[in-house]
């Protein structure tokens, strides 16, 4: 009797922990962003290069800190001729705190001289920017 009373009682507690397991598992890992820049016709070597030396270390840095989970970069191979050469950052952020922290955050980025210059003519080479929050469905092998 002690057993089938034990049992019962076991069922709900087990019911109730793989529910949270699925719960658990249906949850998205982190927020998807694609940021887009349109770069000025002519510009697209000396925007890649700026991008390397004032972006790039900042989002390894974020990865390294665990703010964000990934990031990608994407860039035309040929450009078309009609003044729409877009680049495409695509960043897997942690969580909305980490997103929401780095956007609030950016003001602060321009205390080195150095970098402030090199802020101000990156952003001289863009002619748009769009931040989009995406939902992202992978299929097959990464």
């Amino acid at each position: 009797m002690n057993k089938l009373f034990a049992s019962c009682l076991a069922i709900p507690f087990l019911l109730l922990s793989s529910r949270g397991i699925a719960q658990e598992a249906a949850k998205p890992s982190g927020i998807v962003v694609e940021r887009t820049f349109w770069v000025k016709a002519g510009k697209e070597k000396q925007f890649a290069t700026l991008f390397d030396r004032t972006q790039l270390p900042r989002l390894k840095a974020l990865l390294g800190d665990h703010q964000i989970l990934s990031f990608s970069t994407a860039a035309p191979l040929i450009h078309t001729g009609n003044d729409q050469w877009a680049f495409r950052v695509r960043i897997k952020w942690s969580s909305w705190d980490a997103f929401t922290r780095d956007a609030s955050a950016r003001g602060d980025q321009k205390s080195n001289p150095t970098l402030a210059y090199e802020q101000a003519l990156f952003g001289d080479l863009v002619t748009d920017r769009k931040d989009t929050v995406i939902q992202e469905d992978n299929y097959g092998a990464n």
